[in-house]
């Protein structure tokens, strides 16, 4: 019974890139909490209603399979634990996510903004921030702050500390202040200690989420680069010759010291307290002077987060004994049903929304043998994916065909056309070995023909003349059982058609600095993906190679789906947007970019003590956890179970 619901949910949900592990799209960690603690709502605390009923107090214990990094600063590879961390620690975004999952201004942050079509065709976004914004160490906040983040993360420095310096490309002036040519961005006006404004290119117009360009995040400029001044002028604002590479590696990339592990003045909802390496937990402490959230400014009702490190197969016993309190985006019929069980033995409490993304097998597509199309086709072909995703969702989940989720708008509005339109490459090993002998893999280690129940591995003759074998280099994660059922499903295969599939295992985070590294050594990854919550596969796919790694982690330079995919960016119509949609999947699908596993029903398993978590597919957990409190004395398991 419980597996129809789920698969009913499933297909009838109703409506963000993130990359996570693939059984759970989640990230990790716990700091000063010991396994001993029977309840994360300690007695020792004092906790108070506020007038909405809400409790003010208590410690939330979040339990998951992925890693949290070391990274508390945007910029560098990132589960999503990590970029939850971001959004805690640093808030007062001009334009915010609102709870309708719509893009606005938060009230909080902008007392008035104007938007202004200038006459050359660009566009000029003027904004005033309240004048009452603290940072977490009292500083106040100004226009300052906002204008020099964003020239911060658009800098030449910035990317000379390694960090993804990318963000602000749509607004004028930006190559030569990235590139380091000029020490001013002339996109940018600092026009008082409140207002600021940025003037977004005329070929960045029209733009699809266009209120995103007005979206800017302060950043303690007394901290990071507390000697450099910020002038405006007519060409734009102007960075003082203090701000080097070398003063960013001392107060960002400094290991004992830097924001980037140890950011003391913060602007959001929580201030950071600790990290720990060996272990991969973190804690977060209530920020005590955040002004608040939308109209109703919304303050964080928990005092404390632990982001605690879990392994699956025993994360529901951590559950159901206490040491975590809210374990989340679970994926996978074994823990779903799992955690139902212990809903039904009145535990827990859960909720369950339809998944607005989808696990997946990428391919690396600049080196090794999957740069060739056919060799990523072949790979797709020899793994029976409808087994696959029966057996690891049992019911959860629906198979997918391209860079999308069951939830998504998009998929909605074109589902007839996918399912009938996209190649399935349906398991057939027959086909495998066709699309392989079509293009060359048709030789032996010596040069000679490639005779089957002879030779084990396939060459082909490369342009140098040089022989290349058919194997390919996995880079999986421990503990992770889509791992254990790909080593059971399609590692076989491979010796049947020819190939080879050498599997190496790591721990998630040091996954993703191979996934997001041009020219790594390995060829295949296993992980998921989510839209969150809008999709820019213009950045995703882009031939630029600034965009090689972090935003175009398949490393893909193929000027059809680059082209289909810029054009996207320009379309306001829904109707059309959907269609241009249409064709992008249908390149992705050809290229075989990725092997998508499943789109599924996530759950969250949490404390009955946890009131009001209402998660969704357009919210990260972080997000949702805004609205809700702890309650010591609720002890009736809830279910929040989407409609």
């Amino acid at each position: 019974m419980k597996k129809m619901l789920a698969l009913l949910l499933a297909l009838s949900a109703t409506a963000s890139l993130t990359l996570a592990s693939c059984s759970n799209d989640a990230g990790t960690s716990s700091a000063e909490s010991s396994a001993d603690e029977s309840s994360s709502v300690s007695s020792e605390e004092s906790t108070e209603a506020d007038a909405t009923g809400a409790i003010k107090g208590g410690e939330l214990i979040v339990g998951s399979v992925s890693d949290v990094a070391a990274d508390m600063f945007p910029g560098w590879t990132a589960s999503a634990e990590n970029q939850a961390i971001w959004r805690l620690l640093y808030g007062y975004k001009t334009v915010e996510l609102t709870p309708e999952a719509t893009y606005e201004y938060d009230p909080q942050v902008v007392v008035e903004h104007t938007e202004t079509a200038n006459e050359d065709g660009t566009k000029t976004f003027t904004i005033q921030i309240a004048d009452d914004l603290p940072w977490s160490d009292g500083t106040p906040i100004t226009a300052k702050d906002y204008v020099f983040g964003a020239m911060l993360v658009s800098s030449n420095e910035y990317g000379e500390i390694q960090a993804d310096n990318t963000t602000g490309s749509d607004y004028v002036g930006f190559e030569a202040w990235n590139s380091g040519e000029s020490d001013t961005f002339a996109g940018l006006r600092l026009i008082d200690d409140y207002t600021f404004s940025a003037t977004v290119k005329a070929e960045s117009l029209p733009y699809h989420y266009e209120i995103t360009y007005a979206q800017f995040t302060p950043y303690p400029m007394h901290v990071i680069a507390p000697d450099c001044t910020l002038t405006d002028g007519e060409d734009g604002v102007t960075m003082s010759a203090e701000f080097t590479t070398d003063l960013l590696n001392e107060t960002i990339n400094n290991p004992d010291t830097g924001v980037r592990y140890k950011p003391t003045v913060t602007s959001g909802q929580y201030t950071f307290v600790s990290y720990d390496n060996s272990n991969y937990e973190a804690v977060l402490q209530r920020n005590e002077n955040f002004k608040g959230q939308w109209e109703e400014a919304y303050t964080p009702n928990i005092d404390r987060i632990v982001i605690k490190k879990v392994n699956a197969d025993t994360a529901m016993d951590e559950l159901a004994q206490g040491t975590i309190d809210l374990y989340n985006g679970v994926s996978g019929g074994t823990e779903i049903n799992k955690g139902l069980d212990l809903y039904d033995e009145g535990k827990v409490s859960y909720a369950n929304w339809s998944r607005a993304g989808y696990g997946k097998i990428q391919f690396d597509c600049d080196v090794g043998p999957t740069a060739s199309t056919a060799v990523r086709q072949a790979v797709s072909y020899i793994l029976d994916k409808n087994e696959f995703m029966q057996q690891y969702t049992q019911g959860y989940g629906k198979l997918v065909y391209g860079a999308y989720g069951i939830s998504q708008s998009e998929y909605k509005a074109n589902k007839d056309a996918v399912e009938t339109e996209l190649n399935k490459y349906e398991f057939n090993l027959e086909t495998a070995k066709e699309v392989l002998i079509a293009d060359g893999w048709t030789l032996n280690a010596n040069g000679g023909e490639f005779v089957e129940g002879t030779d084990d591995v396939r060459y082909k003759q490369m342009e140098d003349g040089s022989l290349q074998p058919l194997i390919i280099k996995w880079a999986c994660t421990t503990d992770n059982p889509v791992v254990d059922l790909l080593n059971t499903m399609l590692v076989p295969n491979a010796p049947k058609v020819g190939m080879k599939i050498e599997a190496t295992v790591m721990d998630f985070n040091q996954m993703l600095d191979e996934l997001q590294s041009p020219g790594s050594e390995y060829n295949m990854f296993n992980l998921a993906t989510g839209f969150y919550p809008v999709i820019q596969p213009w950045y995703m796919y882009s031939m630029e190679d600034a965009y090689m790694g972090i935003n175009n982690s398949n490393i893909i330079r193929d000027e059809e789906l680059a082209t289909v995919t810029e054009e996207m960016r320009y379309i306001l119509d829904e109707d059309e947007w959907n269609a241009k949609w249409l064709e992008y999947q249908k390149r992705f699908n050809e290229l075989c970019l990725d092997i998508p596993l499943y789109s599924d029903l996530y759950h969250a398993f949490f404390t009955t003590q946890l009131q009001n978590y209402k998660p969704d597919s357009m919210h990260q957990w972080d997000e949702t956890l805004l609205y809700a409190w702890l309650d010591e004395s609720a002890t009736e398991p809830t279910a929040f179970v989407e409609q």
